[in-house]
This record gives structure tokens, C-alpha cells and sequence, in this order.
């Protein structure tokens, strides 16, 4: 998928992201699978490694609500702190403080009824409670996870390319900072906070205690002590993954997920677990037809067994540097083991004719590259924006087709589950 002529009108991509959200909790959800895994379901749907998205989560964590609502009320905080006090009993002949009168009167009769001795009971400010053990874990947890946050992101990486986000990271990271070296909290241990601290935190008297530091702790809870549930990686990627610059990436992931859910609906039972993470590229998801076959979705990478590579060998042959290029979706059927069909999607979020033109040299191209699992005609097939710009016309006996993004779902289940294959 060329990242360029991504067009995308502004209600168009609202759109798109508001189906992402429908839909991508229902292909994380554990009802969806027999083993679930949310962060590696959106690690191979989205073509990102566990550290990036990792890196991902670190930048929603700075970015969000909670956040920048506990950095706004941080100063205050820190000026007026909770505490609590002792009055220690203090015999003296200089009075600092309430005195303790019936304790002076016995201190007298011991001390042969000196009239100038005083026992006083001065406050003494404690600083070390359970509501600021919790405060110093939330900024040493916010400091590790705004670590994890490069100060440059690279689109390669698939996480964030607004330089404007950096700039409010790292402000987020020196008042952190600072506020960690600030003259009270510097004595305090920090302290994962409990059931009985978060009781006592939502009993005090502030607004920064009583609501800004629980809203953090429940955050960090969710997006770095745990793998984070379905909805909530569905609300951070549609939130931070997916940019302006970004909207071909949020075109694939939309497609990717109408093909999963028309799969869903065909397939027998529920649809089989995939390989985590690590255990080499997989499909995005399989699903098993009446009869017996499978179906698997492919996003950005090869099916296993498609054969050698063309363009591979000629790299090899000829001592030139390089990578094969890898398709945006391939869809296969297996029977016992083999591929009895396959059909290879150029994705384009364009309307403009010269991209879709080059999308179909593409196809061409990734076709006489991995011609073995491609048996029947078209095998190629260019997936775009509905536009007037080309028409999903009969390919009859061509090897590519023109179909709009809006089709191609109800297509691929036709052709993949057909019982002429």
C-alpha cells in the first residue's frame, strides 16, 4: 500500500474510525476466539511489534485526560499537601505552642513546683501517609512509562509522527521530574496504593487528591500493570494510532476488519486461535468452513507456503540489496493442508486514477513474483474508495479486478467459500 494519495474526506475517515471502534472490540473479544489475545491481535492486524505498541501505550498514557489533568493540579498539590499531626509532650521553659496544663501542674509538683517549667504540645506536620505514598508511585510510575516515549517517532516505527506531542511529553517529564525532587516528597517512600488508600483518597478534602491522583492510578493500572482489555487498545489506536498522515493505515485496518467479520458469519464454530507474538508471522484470522476447509486472512505478509520468490532470487542472484515488497491482504482456502485458492488486495484510500493505475502494475507485479498459489482468474484484485474513478466491471478472464472498498468483503466470501472450489 503506497502511503501517499490517501484521500480521505473529513467525514469519511470519522467514519472509518467510529466502524474500527464498533467493530474491532467484537474481533478482540474472547466470545470471537478460543484463545484471546487482544495485544496480539492488534499486533499482527496492525503490523506492529509488542515493543512499539508498548511505545504506543506510553505516548496515550502522557496524552491523556487524566494526565494532563494531575500535572495541571500538581503544583497545587504539592503546596498543600494532606497530613496528619502529632502533639508530643514537651517539658520547657520556653513556650512554643498550646500548653498542656494538667500535664504542667504534674511536671511541677515532680520538678519541686518550678513556676517557670511549661509542658507544651506543639503540631508536628506528618508528611508520611498513605494518600502521598500513593502520590510519589503515581509520578515514579508516570516517569518510567514517559521514558519509554523516544523524543523522536519514527513513522516506521507505527506510532506517532506530531512533534507537537513530543513537545507535551517531554514538558510532562520535566515537571515530573522536578515535582519528584520537591523538599516534602523526596523524604516519601513510594507505595502502590491499596483498597484502604484508594478509601482514603476518595474521602479527602482536595480535588487533586480526591479525584486527579485515583483517575491516574486507574490509568496506569489499565494500560501498564496489565495487557489492556479489547475496548480499551480499541479506544487508544483509534485515539492515537491513527493520524491524518496515517488515514491509508486506518483504510487497510478497515477493510482487514469487514473481511474478518463477513468471514465470521460463514465459518463453522468460533474462529481459531492464531500464534502469539514471536512465534513467526501469522494470519490475522482463520476461520473453518462446512466441509472442513479454512480460510486465512493475511494482512501485510505472505501465506507460508506461497512458493518461491521471483523477485527474492533475482535479488540473490545478482548481490543486490533489498527486501521483497509484501502484499497489503491475501486471502487463502487450504484443504489438507494445501491452498486450493488464494486472491491477493492492493489496497488505495484514493480516488485519483493514476494511483489506482499503479495499483494494478502492483498487482501485476506481486503476481508474476509469487505465481504457484494463484490458480484461478482474477487473482488480483484492486480494492479501493467508492469513486468514479473506475468501475467494478465483470473481470471476465483477466487476472485483476477492480472492486470498491464497500464490495469487497461480500466478494471474497463469494469467491474463497464457493463450493466450485
Amino acid at each position: 500500500m503506497s502511503k501517499v494519495d490517501a484521500d480521505l474526506r473529513g467525514s469519511e475517515r470519522q467514519d472509518f474510525l467510529d466502524e474500527v471502534r464498533h467493530h474491532l472490540p467484537a474481533f478482540l473479544s474472547p466470545a470471537a476466539t478460543e484463545r484471546v489475545d487482544p495485544v496480539g491481535d492488534v499486533t499482527e492486524l496492525l503490523n506492529l511489534r509488542r515493543g512499539d505498541l508498548r511505545r504506543v501505550m506510553s505516548v496515550h498514557v502522557a496524552l491523556s485526560d487524566e494526565v494532563l489533568g494531575f500535572i495541571r493540579g500538581l503544583r497545587h498539590g504539592l503546596r498543600q499537601p494532606l497530613t496528619s499531626s502529632e502533639r508530643p509532650r514537651i517539658a520547657t521553659q520556653a513556650v512554643r505552642g498550646p500548653i498542656d496544663w494538667p500535664a504542667t501542674i504534674g511536671a511541677r509538683a515532680l520538678g519541686g513546683g518550678n513556676e517557670t517549667l511549661y509542658v507544651v504540645r506543639p503540631a508536628n506536620r506528618i508528611f508520611d501517609v498513605p494518600e502521598n505514598r500513593a502520590l510519589a508511585w503515581v509520578l515514579e510510575r508516570l516517569e518510567v512509562e514517559l521514558g519509554r516515549v523516544p523524543f523522536v517517532l519514527r513513522e516506521e516505527a507505527g506510532v506517532v509522527t506530531d512533534q507537537s506531542w513530543i513537545a507535551q511529553i517531554t514538558a510532562h517529564r520535566a515537571r515530573i521530574r522536578a515535582a519528584r525532587r520537591h523538599g516534602w516528597i523526596r523524604e516519601i517512600p513510594a507505595e502502590r496504593p491499596t483498597a484502604r488508600t484508594l478509601q482514603r483518597l476518595a474521602s479527602a478534602r482536595t480535588t487533586f487528591y480526591k479525584k486527579a491522583i485515583p483517575a491516574v492510578i486507574h490509568l496506569l493500572r489499565r494500560f501498564s500493570e496489565q495487557d489492556p482489555t479489547a475496548e480499551d487498545l480499541t479506544d487508544l489506536l483509534s485515539r492515537r494510532y491513527f493520524e491524518p498522515a496515517r488515514n491509508w493505515q486506518l483504510f487497510e485496518v478497515v477493510v482487514a476488519l469487514r473481511l474478518a467479520r463477513a468471514f465470521g458469519v460463514v465459518a463453522v464454530g468460533k474462529r481459531k486461535s492464531r500464534l502469539l507474538v514471536g512465534g513467526g508471522r501469522s494470519p490475522y484470522a482463520r476461520y473453518s468452513l462446512p466441509g472442513g476447509d479454512e480460510v486465512r486472512l493475511w494482512y501485510q505478509s505472505w501465506p507460508r507456503d506461497v512458493g518461491q520468490s521471483l523477485h527474492r532470487d533475482a535479488l540473490r542472484h545478482y548481490g543486490i540489496a533489498g527486501e521483497s515488497a509484501r502484499p497489503d491482504l491475501v486471502i487463502e482456502r487450504r484443504r489438507e493442508g494445501k491452498t486450493v485458492d488464494a486472491v491477493l488486495l492492493e489496497l488505495k484510500a484514493s480516488r485519483v486514477a493514476a494511483t489506482l493505475s499503479g495499483g494494478l502494475m502492483q498487482l501485476l507485479g506481486y503476481l508474476k513474483d509469487r505465481p504457484d498459489i494463484f490458480g484461478y482468474r482474477p487473482s488480483g484484485w484492486l480494492v479501493a474508495l467508492p469513486s468514479r474513478a473506475f468501475d467494478t466491471a465483470d473481470p471476465e478472464d483477466r487476472e485483476l479486478w477492480a472492486v470498491d472498498s464497500t464490495q469487497v468483503a461480500a466478494a471474497a466470501v463469494a469467491r474463497l467459500t464457493g463450493s466450485s472450489r
